[in-house]
């Protein structure tokens, strides 16, 4: 069981998750991560520590309100509750290593994950420069980001309520082309890296393959057991399959096969939807 000491809302669908750990903060590196299991006969699901301290034992999760298992944690889980079981830390660290300036992407929460690599490529010399592209409300770690790196920039678009959800992120896309375009012929980085949904990631990409500028992405797909058993995350890098989460996450950009992984990434989206609508159901059924 793994206490949670502090529970806060960070954002529009984020909450924030101070939980006891010492175990897992003990080995814990930058660019790893954590499979959570909040509930008995709960989902088990993939989350990056975004800060932790050693010496006090604890991870701070982010967690943003996406399916039925992260509204469940985001509406029921109080300070003082616990996490049933935490996993880890699993995954490769992120690359530590002198690139020199390095532009580091997060779009929407991928910011979370872009955080502490982009503080440690800092602290070991880096010129790090970390860019998040999400709507207006969702804007997070603006002041962690800025005391952290070199420059930090936030690029909020305004949701517009008169269009679907879908085409408001289709205005974000368009919006973190731009921005990133503009920024690449600006700072000539030596590397981009970047962590958001996968279509999101290859669009950033054909954006950086224009430059011909080296691009690191963490890969983040349908994920079960987290220690390369299941096979659920696999991906296509460089002609051969690989596992996120043993393998990875993170990847060479340029062989990455982001069309493969866009079709598998919603395999199970009805299903994800459904399991939503009840949930949301059985909580306004227990508010009547």
């Amino acid at each position: 069981m793994y206490k949670i000491l502090e529970r806060k809302e960070i954002a529009m669908r984020n909450v924030w998750f101070k939980v006891h750990a010492p175990h897992v903060v003990k080995m814990l590196q930058p660019g790893q991560f954590v499979i959570v299991r909040a509930f008995e006969n709960g989902e088990r699901i993939p989350l990056t520590p975004v800060m932790w301290d050693k010496e006090e034992g604890w991870i701070g999760l982010i967690v943003f309100t996406r399916g039925k298992t992260t509204m469940q944690m985001n509406t029921e889980l109080k300070e003082g509750d616990y996490f049933l079981n935490i996993a880890g830390p699993l995954g490769n660290p992120a690359p530590m290593r002198k690139y020199g300036k390095i532009l580091a992407i997060g779009l929407y929460t991928g910011i979370v994950e872009v955080f502490p690599i982009a503080k440690a490529w800092q602290e070991i010399g880096n010129k790090v420069h970390t860019l998040q592209v999400t709507f207006e409300p969702m804007i997070i770690l603006k002041d962690e980001l800025e005391k952290a790196v070199s420059k930090h920039t936030a690029v909020g678009v305004p949701i517009d309520s008169e269009k679907s959800f879908p085409e408001n992120m289709k205005n974000v896309t368009a919006r973190a082309r731009e921005v990133v375009r503009a920024m690449i012929k600006e700072l000539k980085p030596d590397l981009v890296f970047m962590v958001g949904p996968v279509g999101d990631q290859k669009a950033i990409f054909k954006v950086v393959k224009e430059f011909n500028v080296p691009m690191l992405v963490d890969l983040h797909p349908i994920m079960v057991d987290g220690t390369g058993m299941c096979g659920a995350c696999r991906v296509t890098v460089g002609g051969k399959v690989r596992f996120a989460c043993v393998d990875g996450p993170t990847f060479n950009a340029y062989e990455v096969d982001f069309d493969e992984l866009i079709k598998r990434s919603g395999y199970y989206r009805d299903l994800e939807m459904r399991a939503m609508q009840e949930y949301m159901q059985k909580l306004q059924g227990g508010a009547q």
